[in-house]
């Protein structure tokens, strides 16, 4: 839904988003919420967790400014940025792991068996570490080898507000959403803000990082055996997780997304290569530039 200007709503937004960037834990998670029944704001932002506080605060900043600018009316509304997200809504910011955004490189790697062979062991060891970490941080970083001398980097995030197993449920829903829906991409991201997941060919994150070996050469397939059915990751009993994928090229590193219930801006740094983009959620509606 919408507010109208100098509303209550409008005054508690601003005051919100206004004292959001001083409840920094420390390790880039802020949280606060204002207001009282309908006019209620919940606000939560997240740095990634590699990037030095300056740059996170900048990033928070940055994004307070151009997420009022996209979603000017919206009660609901979230942005996308490399270095960090933000939110605020009427309803529930953080703990929920429904939908996502899958974007993903167009360039398909040259042998899909071997390197998705090598990504998937990486992110499963990326997410273990993850979602081992304290109340303040879950973060992991790491690289690890690929086919043809490529070199495959990944990185997994929750928001430290879930529990070890709140965070490793989250991670692998994500995961096996975007496995199902991408096949043979050599770089992808999900965004979701409970948790979140890239991985590229090219380092694109700071600090020291988990390397991992590859798995081993599988041993020869039995001759008696068929190939095994790709695993479907709808779960029974969980009509949310029933999902409608739209696909658009992004043109440009801006877009915005409007929804039935909240505005999603994105501003993100491409290569040179186009991305593509999966919206997990059956209320999504097309982009719009």
């Amino acid at each position: 839904g919408n507010f109208t200007t100098n509303s209550t709503y409008h005054k508690n937004l601003d005051f919100v988003l206004s004292t959001l960037p001083t409840t920094n834990t420390g390790l880039g998670f802020f949280n606060y919420s204002a207001g009282q029944g309908r006019d209620r704001i919940n606000s939560a932002a997240l740095c990634r967790g590699d990037i030095e506080p300056r740059l996170c605060r900048s990033c928070l900043n940055d994004s307070v400014v151009r997420l009022r600018e996209m979603c000017p009316y919206q009660k609901g509304a979230v942005g996308y940025y490399d270095e960090c997200w933000l939110s605020y809504s009427n309803k529930t910011v953080l703990g929920d792991t429904r939908g996502g955004l899958i974007l993903y490189n167009s360039q398909n790697a040259s042998d899909r068996d071997r390197f998705f062979g090598a990504l998937r062991p990486l992110l499963n060891e990326l997410q273990r570490d993850a979602a081992a970490g304290g109340s303040l941080r879950k973060f992991a970083s790491g690289n690890t080898s690929g086919p043809d001398s490529i070199t495959i980097y990944g990185l997994v995030q929750c928001t430290p507000d879930l529990s070890g197993s709140q965070c490793t449920d989250c991670l692998e829903t994500e995961i096996n959403n975007y496995l199902v829906s991408v096949v043979g991409s050599i770089g992808g991201r999900i965004l979701q803000r409970a948790c979140n997941f890239r991985y590229e060919i090219y380092r694109f994150f700071n600090g020291s990082t988990l390397v991992t070996q590859p798995p081993s050469p599988p041993p020869p397939p039995r001759i008696t055996q068929g190939t095994p059915p790709v695993p479907s990751t709808t779960q029974e009993g969980k009509s949310s997780n029933k999902t409608r994928i739209i696909v658009v090229v992004i043109v440009t590193v801006s877009v915005i997304i409007i929804t039935a219930s909240i505005c999603i801006f994105l501003r993100l740094k491409k290569k040179n290569t186009e991305e593509m983009t999966h919206s997990i959620d059956n209320e999504r509606a097309p982009f719009t530039k």
